[in-house]
């Protein structure tokens, strides 16, 4: 059984930044992801600014009501992974946009349907709370990601295009 609580920012802290460090190298490009993980994951820690932004733009989504912003654990209290979505409305269309920032799930219970569960019950609520359009993004090259997204029915919509210069 899979049980919600919402995000503590200060209990959280560490796991929310190895969560997030670590879904942005696996969206990176071939060229970032030539530095191991563990040098990317220190320099980011390191890099001026970029912790305390990232904590402050997911503590400020969190004051719309609307904003999941959850901790996946099972009945022990074992961190399973973590959403974070957030809305948006365009007025003049009369939408609203449920944005997935981040879905994770913790190393050892990958592959085990925490991923698909996620985006099911992001979903259900997103509609529940108003959004007419799910969206998601994820780097060209996580695959993992690429393809649950496609099972649970996502189509791409934008591409991106980056070139190395010499």
């Amino acid at each position: 059984m899979i049980r919600h609580r919402r995000i503590d920012i200060v209990k959280d802290r560490e796991i929310l930044l190895e969560f997030h460090c670590e879904i942005n190298y696996e969206c990176e490009s071939d060229f970032a992801k030539k530095t191991p993980y563990e040098i990317y994951y220190q320099k980011w820690l390191n890099t001026e600014n970029q912790v305390e932004e990232f904590i402050s733009t997911l503590s400020k989504s969190m004051g719309d009501n609307r904003t999941i912003a959850d901790i996946l654990e099972d009945e022990n209290g074992i961190v399973l992974g973590y959403l974070w979505v957030t809305f948006s409305d365009i007025r003049d269309y009369n939408l609203s946009i449920a944005e997935i920032n981040e879905i994770a799930v913790t190393k050892q219970f990958r592959k085990s349907g925490i991923g698909t569960y996620a985006i099911e019950y992001t979903e259900k609520i997103a509609k529940m709370r108003g959004a007419n359009i799910l969206r998601s993004g994820t780097g060209y090259g996580n695959i993992p990601s690429r393809g649950i997204h496609e099972r649970c029915g996502f189509k791409p919509c934008r591409i991106e295009y980056e070139k190395i210069l010499d």
